[in-house]
């Protein structure tokens, strides 16, 4: 059997001189760098897409490519099924929340996680009873979820959702919370966007720790394509017809085989050379951590500092006792072709892959550690970062907000209202408000602040002065 079929698949397809009389329309005429129409822009974007349906596998996908693949990665990862998803975890999340949910029955999930699991409950019509994360007494980081805050919970949730590695790298014990939510019959989803690598290092990934489904994106910490995740699940507390039904609902019909053959390529050279590769790259960042604490006031989120566990693969600066903003020290970094995964003015998030270069790692180290002295100021107090502090009160499911009917309001006047519609800072992505949550005095303060500083993403007025929010009479 082939250690890569969808692979190998789709190199005979780009070796085949096929010109197919269905899509996609660029009707694979620019493989070769040719004459056709407008090639000197189009043959180095799209000379490598081949779909998979009609493409790398027939239409009635008799190869069996795909299903092939998805069962390696599966096994790879300690699965018993896995599907591949070209919509990224955001897809996963989406479809994952769907498959342990129901219209109108509270299930829990962790409030720092991703925009998309607030659209898996508006697909899904769930009521979220939301778990808050612990944060870090001096950093107002957060810290991981506890088994204890899913022994409290009150309600009788349908599933418990949480996410590790959060975006700063902190990670929840994922088979402590297993065997807490186990204890009350129910799965465990995690999302794993962040954490891809973890299913290749000892100790494994969420699922051989204990979780029922996981999602995890293969373009953030591994080398796929973007837009690349995989949902991964146990047979026992989740049904595998349903998670497929669930995956088919969000995924396209016309997926692209050449992003599709990128996980299976990658599962394999992870399997093959992937651990000496996190070896060299853990180590490296071990470096770059103990070069960056010479640093006189700085802080780099570790395992002891932080008080729990942290992805070994990130580097997150905490600040405020350099008097440095990370606002400049993330703008210096862009300046000089290194933008990091994110920056505020309290910290700074770094992500390290297989893919980078020790050396450069180490080399960065020094550049990084230059930047922050040169932007020294008077140290300042640690303060809390909105969207990991947020409490917000549901009164109606996101399903319900997002399809009652909506009238707009200045979003000054909208205190006291409930939300139709979603507030997220980009990144890390958690909203600081969403749909069916009341509109507060402080959630319109936070918002208002974050769009001074950056990008908030998905409401629907991009200059945040109004807000559509729900006619409950």
């Amino acid at each position: 059997m082939s250690r890569t079929p969808l692979l190998d698949a789709w190199r005979r397809a780009m070796a085949s001189k096929r010109h197919p009389m269905q899509v996609s329309g660029h009707k694979l005429q620019y493989r070769d760098g040719s004459n056709a129409l407008g090639a000197e822009l189009l043959v180095e974007l799209i000379r490598d897409d081949l779909a998979l349906q009609g493409g790398v596998d027939d239409n009635a996908f008799t190869g069996n490519f795909l299903v092939a693949a998805e069962a390696l990665w599966a096994q790879a990862v300690g699965a018993d099924h896995s599907r591949f998803l070209v919509g990224g975890s955001s897809q996963g999340n989406i479809a994952a929340l769907s498959s342990v949910a129901r219209p109108g029955v509270p299930v829990a999930v962790d409030r720092t996680s991703h925009r998309s699991s607030q659209a898996g409950l508006v697909v899904s019509g769930a009521r979220p009873v939301w778990i808050y994360p612990t944060l870090h007494p001096e950093f107002h980081l957060p810290i991981g979820m506890s088994p204890e805050q899913v022994d409290a919970l009150d309600a009788p949730v349908s599933a418990v959702f949480v996410t590790s590695p959060s975006y700063i790298g902190t990670l929840s014990d994922v088979a402590s919370l297993a065997e807490a939510t186990h204890r009350r019959g129910i799965p465990l989803v995690i999302d794993q966007a962040w954490g891809a690598h973890m299913a290749f290092l000892d100790g494994g990934g969420a699922i051989v720790q204990g979780a029922d489904v996981s999602v995890t994106s293969v373009h953030k910490a591994l080398m796929g394509y973007s837009q690349t995740a995989v949902v991964s699940m146990r047979d026992g507390r989740v049904e595998r017809a349903h998670v497929d039904r669930c995956v088919d609902l969000t995924s396209t019909t016309s997926a692209s085989g050449t992003l599709l053959a990128s996980i299976d390529a990658t599962r394999d050279v992870m399997e093959r050379e992937g651990r000496p590769a996190l070896d060299r790259a853990i180590q490296a960042v071990a470096e770059a951590r103990a070069r960056l604490v010479k640093v006189p006031g700085l802080i780099v989120l570790d395992d002891d500092n932080a008080q729990c566990v942290v992805d070994p693969m990130k580097i997150t600066l905490v600040l405020p006792r350099t008097g440095a903003s990370g606002l400049e020290v993330g703008q210096a970094l862009w300046d000089l072709g290194h933008g990091p995964e994110s920056a505020d003015r309290d910290t700074v998030v770094l992500t390290v892959t297989v893919a980078d270069d020790p050396a450069f790692i180490r080399s960065f180290a020094g550049t990084l550690a230059a930047i922050v002295e040169g932007h020294r100021g008077e140290p300042r107090d640690f303060a809390p970062i909105d969207v990991w502090t947020v409490l917000p009160e549901v009164v109606l499911t996101p399903r319900e907000a997002f399809f009652g009917r909506h009238r707009r309001m200045r979003l000054v006047d909208a205190v006291g209202q409930v939300s139709a519609e979603q507030f997220c800072p980009y990144p890390p992505g958690v909203p600081l408000l969403a749909p069916g949550e009341l509109v507060t005095a402080e959630a319109v303060g936070a918002i208002q602040a974050a769009g001074r500083v950056q990008r908030v993403a998905y409401s629907s007025d991009p200059t945040l002065e109004t807000i559509e929010i729900v006619e409950l009479t």
